[in-house]
């Protein structure tokens, strides 16, 4: 399965708890290809989600930001980076070049079968089941790397050719690419007793949080809201956020509201800025305006327009 992908419609992808619901290839074959163009797209961004299968992500052309919990990447044309499963992250573009990047998208079973098998114990849970490690860049710093893009690039040309036994030949790439990652994998440094298990409990408070905020954007909610649906105080919530996705719970509301405004934008052009921004949560259309423009750099009735340029 491999797409074009719109990050305007980015918001699209994320399921109500920021989970993305998509189906990455079929049950026979749980691999997703897909082309981002960011500076292509209104939003210019890939927006927080998780999902249960590993990425892994090459840029093409430019420089793409990545941010994953609370660290920030920014890789330049030829660098990769690998996304174990379950973990929040987001993409931007690192400037105002075009960016274009491809990533892959697989559940391990398909490489190592369903259920805890002898394989997938040995060769699987070092990866996935290792709490400290969210990711594995691929920026050229270490010899392996350039096998290891190496291979990518050959998954992502079977994968958009498609040629016969493109599926056989992707497992064995994928396979190959895997060994490369055990056999050059090292342990993460020491650390204090309880920076893992603080991380994952931040991540657990934050993606609940996010869930909350996703079911109930368009009404009125405030920060005590945000708070008391993963039982903390208010400060430990804003804390949350800030250690995992570097924005407060505000920010993320009103950036999910903008966003979820574009996709209503585009799906019609006819219903008023008034009453897209009263759908969305917002009492005051000049302060949705005014947050529109903030975040995606023009204004509703701009933004409407460069669309019906584009049609």
């Amino acid at each position: 399965m491999n797409k074009v992908f719109d990050a305007a419609n980015s918001t699209v992808i994320a399921a109500e708890n920021l989970e993305e619901r998509k189906d990455h290839g079929n049950l026979e074959y749980p691999v997703g290809t897909y082309l981002v163009n960011l500076n292509g797209a209104d939003t210019r961004s890939v927006s927080w989600h998780w999902h249960d299968e590993m990425e892994i992500s090459f840029v093409k052309k430019g420089r793409a930001r990545f941010m994953i919990n609370d660290e920030v990447f920014v890789l330049s044309e030829g660098q990769a980076i690998f996304i174990n499963h379950n973990i929040l992250h987001a993409v931007h573009p690192a400037d105002n070049e075009n960016c274009v990047y491809v990533s892959i998208v697989f559940h391990p079973f398909f490489l190592f079968g369903h259920g805890q098998t002898k394989l997938a114990a040995a060769y699987l849970n070092p990866i996935s089941t290792n709490q400290d490690l969210h990711y594995i860049l691929l920026d050229g710093t270490e010899t392996f790397h350039k096998d290891a893009i190496a291979r990518l690039q050959e998954v992502f040309s079977l994968n958009f050719q498609k040629s016969f036994g493109y599926e056989i030949h992707t497992r064995s790439a994928l396979s190959s690419f895997w060994l490369l990652l055990l056999e050059h994998l090292k342990p993460s440094p020491a650390s204090p007793a309880d920076s893992s298990s603080r991380l994952t409990l931040d991540e657990a408070r934050t993606k609940k949080a996010i869930l909350f905020i996703q079911k109930h954007y368009s009404d009125t909610i405030s920060l005590d809201d945000i708070a008391s649906s993963i039982h903390v105080s208010k400060g430990e919530c804003c804390r949350c956020f800030k250690r995992s996705i570097q924005l407060t719970p505000f920010e993320y509301l009103m950036k999910y509201r903008i966003f979820i405004a574009a996709g209503l934008i585009r799906e019609n052009k006819n219903a008023s800025i008034a009453d897209l921004a009263s759908s969305v949560g917002f009492n005051s259309s000049s302060y949705f305006n005014k947050l529109f423009k903030k975040y995606l750099g023009c204004t509703p009735t701009e933004y409407r327009i460069n669309l019906t340029k584009k049609d």
